[in-house]
């Protein structure tokens, strides 16, 4: 009996752990571009990794060392080891990855007044390196929602609300409606068009690109939005640690 239920438990601690490392493995190509400061064209990786933990919906991540910058004209390509899947019913908030930038709120006395951003980037998705297709997204790489570095970069902020939303809030009323996430600008698989502004069915891809077509901006970090967990993957490590716990107490009785 002890065998079944670790290796039950393990079976299902395996399922939920696919979501463990979701950030971008590798940078493909870089070209900066023109428009941001040189001083961030030198370390493309920075865009790999988790965003910057001690970033704030306030006070942005802003190194050299925390930020890639894309210029007006330049790109930056990466690449996922595992497939992002194009599964809005099971991605939070149906949304597929987030991009996360230099954006943040302002705020003074009477709250947040307004979003300090980078607009101009937008971004680009392949399954295969060779053919890219345009998201038509509500916005672009760096001009949405501020970072914040404790939250969780695999939550996407609910697609209901707008930078609107949070004109008058305080810092913390604002992270009230983070509701967890880390924030960052979210986007789904299926906004990707084909050059004649016809939508592509992609079920899933592997490149990121983000251009710099009409500004420039920064990259922290790119994510995959976690999956829903299964309720049978969930029911299973709950009963799985119900049963373990009462053969443990159990065993300590005999």
């Amino acid at each position: 009996m002890k065998k079944i239920i670790v290796c039950g438990l393990f079976l299902a601690a395996a399922a939920v752990s696919r979501a463990q490392d979701p950030y971008a493995d590798t940078v493909v190509s870089y070209v900066p571009g023109t428009g941001e400061s040189a001083s961030f064209e030198n370390n493309s990786s920075a865009a790999l990794g988790a965003p910057t933990s001690a970033a704030t919906i306030t006070a942005p991540a802003y190194l050299n060392t925390e930020l890639t910058g894309i210029g007006n004209g330049g790109e930056l390509t990466v690449e996922f080891d595992t497939p992002i899947s194009n599964d809005p019913g099971e991605h939070a908030d149906g949304m597929d990855f987030t991009i996360f930038g230099n954006e943040f709120f302002e705020s003074g006395g009477s709250g947040i007044s307004s979003v300090y951003d980078h607009p101009g980037l937008s971004v680009w998705v392949s399954a295969d390196n060779i053919t890219y297709f345009q998201l038509a997204a509500p916005q672009g790489a760096d001009d949405s929602f501020p970072t914040e570095g404790s939250g969780d970069p695999g939550l996407p902020v609910s697609s209901s609300l707008s930078l609107s939303s949070f004109t008058g809030l305080s810092p913390a009323a604002a992270l009230g409606l983070y509701d967890g996430s880390a924030g960052g600008s979210s986007y789904s698989i299926s906004w990707a068009e084909d050059a004649q502004g016809d939508s592509v069915d992609l079920p899933s891809i592997s490149y990121i690109k983000i251009e710099g077509t009409g500004g420039y901006g920064y990259v922290d970090a790119i994510a995959r939005v976690e999956s829903v967990p299964e309720p049978g993957v969930a029911g299973l490590l709950i009963v799985g640690a119900l049963i373990f716990g009462g053969w443990r107490r159990r065993a300590r009785v005999n």
